[in-house]
């Protein structure tokens, strides 16, 4: 008859040795999760051209990068059409301006600054089309160290 030995402390250590190990993946892979989800989305604090000009990026040309950072959360969009004004918020005009993306607009336009004092910068932009004129006001204001975009009215001729 054979006999076997077995040694039953040796069995019960390499159990706990499995589990730790176990548990030393897992807590390496919750680690490297939590890191690379915490990666530096910090928003960079833009000047008042940076702002305006990401604005009019993706008002003519459809070029919506960093257009979200660019608008106050509480910016108002004020479109005239005739005697209607409709008032806009940040939310309705991101989805507008992404159903708008990568589309070029036909047509000319100019800036005129209105005003542009340390804390405010006011902008008037004409863009002509073959029938029509939209008009754009478009205020940025400080916000904090950078610049933000708090209010835009638009009106068409």
């Amino acid at each position: 008859m054979k006999k076997v030995i077995t040694d039953k402390g040796f069995a019960e250590d390499v159990k706990y040795w499995i589990v730790f190990r176990a548990l030393l993946v897992a807590l390496s892979l919750f680690l490297v999760c939590f890191f690379a989800s915490a990666s530096s989305n910090t928003i960079r604090n833009q000047t008042k051209d940076e702002v305006l000009n990401t604005y009019l990026n993706a008002v003519i040309h459809g070029k919506i990068d960093g257009i979200s950072d660019s608008i106050d959360e509480d910016a108002r969009f004020d479109l005239k059409r005739g005697e209607n004004v409709n008032t806009l918020y940040k939310p309705q005009i991101l989805n507008a301006l992404k159903s708008g993306e990568n589309i070029e607009q036909d047509c000319q336009y100019t800036k005129t600054v209105l005003q542009d004092d340390n804390d405010i910068s006011i902008l008037k932009v004409e863009m002509k089309y073959n029938d029509f004129t939209r008009i754009e006001v478009i205020t940025a204001q400080r916000a904090g160290a950078g610049w933000k975009i708090t209010k835009v009215e638009t009106s068409f001729k």
